[in-house]
């Protein structure tokens, strides 16, 4: 007999969802919550996506990457801030009560490195090596009956060096950057003359040009792929978590926001696509299971708050962090923002780092897991006390 890790393998290439959702109907149903977490490899730009349009010195900064936000932007409530118009998917979950963000988030990493930045981020410790990452931690905090799962081709650095390893189901599109050969032959003769095999080579050549169009830097992606392609595997993340209430920790990662140049069309593009998953994550998981859900989205570091001359932006400090889910505390900006006045910034590029993303991650754990400061300890040792209504 098959395994579930086997099912879920399968279920990652498309071709056994309903054999993922038959198998899945015997799990148990915990009562607590669950943590998703969607990690941009790259450095994601939030001051691009939203925008602190009341700030008198945005112009100035971003002549040309703040001009949409300031002209066409949706207004965040009362925040000073505005959602760029293609990730107006944010904005009305932010209007629903369901989405609360952080401008000036991040981790204590400094050095502008996408792999040393990600490590600290993964492991959860504050340093850059270790033995074990923060979301392993967490899965052997939860015990035997309820589990993790990574959306990933491999087990990530946050799910390594624990007891056991998680479910893996490489539903986010990386699957489809086969290399020409005897497999990917194998593939799409098993799928000629049938309407999956068309599904196929169109999602293949979407994703190739998706990666030629946005130049990503596959070394600062890790092989995530791009996060253009979220809004196409959303419903399948969704759906699996829906019919598997037992795993109340998931990982997915996104490459392809590390945007030095022509950002406008690139993060305009990914935002849309970014916006369209949410939606889609939230639709597939259904009001019940949505209601005890948070999602988390965050990236390694933010950018430069300056644009350079290519009309991007460089690697910078402080950076978005957004939480969203029916039952989180939404409509409100978390934390301090500070402005762009020069004496408000890291080194006078950055934004400084206000909220520490071991202490939203703690806070969202305590709060669905009902961990009380021990536990949450052990999970991310040396954290900050800085208690995070979620």
């Amino acid at each position: 007999m098959a395994s579930r890790r086997t099912f879920l393998g399968m279920a990652a290439a498309g071709l056994a969802l309903p054999f993922l959702d038959a198998f899945a109907a015997a799990s148990p149903t915990p009562t607590d919550g669950r943590l998703i977490l969607i990690f941009l490899r790259g450095g994601l730009d939030g001051l691009f996506a939203i925008a602190p349009v009341s700030d008198p010195r945005l112009p100035e900064l971003r002549p040309t990457l703040a001009a949409t936000a300031l002209r066409e932007g949706v207004r965040l409530g009362d925040t000073g801030f505005a959602a760029h118009p293609a990730f107006r998917q944010a904005a009305e979950l932010f209007a629903a009560g369901e989405l609360a963000f952080a401008a000036s988030a991040g981790t204590t990493d400094k050095s502008r490195s996408h792999f040393q930045a990600q490590d600290l981020f993964e492991l959860g410790t504050g340093a850059i090596h270790g033995s074990t990452g923060f979301m392993a931690r967490a899965a052997q905090a939860l015990g035997n009956g309820r589990g993790g799962i990574s959306f990933t081709r491999e087990v990530p650095l946050a799910f390594r060096g624990g007891e056991g390893m998680p479910d893996v189901a490489p539903l986010s599109g990386s699957g489809l950057n086969l290399a020409q050969g005897r497999l990917l032959d194998a593939i799409r003769a098993a799928h000629r003359g049938q309407r999956s095999g068309e599904a196929l080579e169109q999602a293949m050549a979407t994703e190739a040009e998706v990666a030629a169009d946005m130049g990503m830097e596959v070394q600062a992606a890790r092989g995530a792929p791009g996060a253009g392609t979220f809004h196409r595997v959303a419903s399948s993340v969704g759906r699996i978590l829906h019919n598997n209430p037992r795993l109340a920790l998931a990982f997915l990662d996104l490459g392809g926001v590390d945007t030095h140049a022509n950002e406008e069309a690139i993060l305009g593009r990914v935002l849309g696509d970014l916006g369209d998953g949410l939606i889609a994550l939230k639709t597939a998981l259904g009001e019940r299971e949505w209601q005890r859900t948070r999602v988390v989205v965050m990236s390694e570091f933010g950018r430069t708050v300056r644009e350079n001359g290519s009309r991007g932006t460089d690697h910078g400090h402080g950076g978005l962090m957004l939480l969203c889910g029916g039952g989180v505390q939404g409509r409100r900006m978390i934390g301090d923002f500070g402005g762009l006045g020069e004496r408000s910034l890291n080194e006078d590029r950055d934004l400084l780092v206000r909220v520490d993303w071991r202490a939203l991650l703690a806070s969202c754990m305590g709060d669905a897991y009902g961990w009380d400061e021990g536990v949450l300890d052990l999970v991310f040792p040396g954290r900050p006390r800085q208690r995070i209504a979620v």
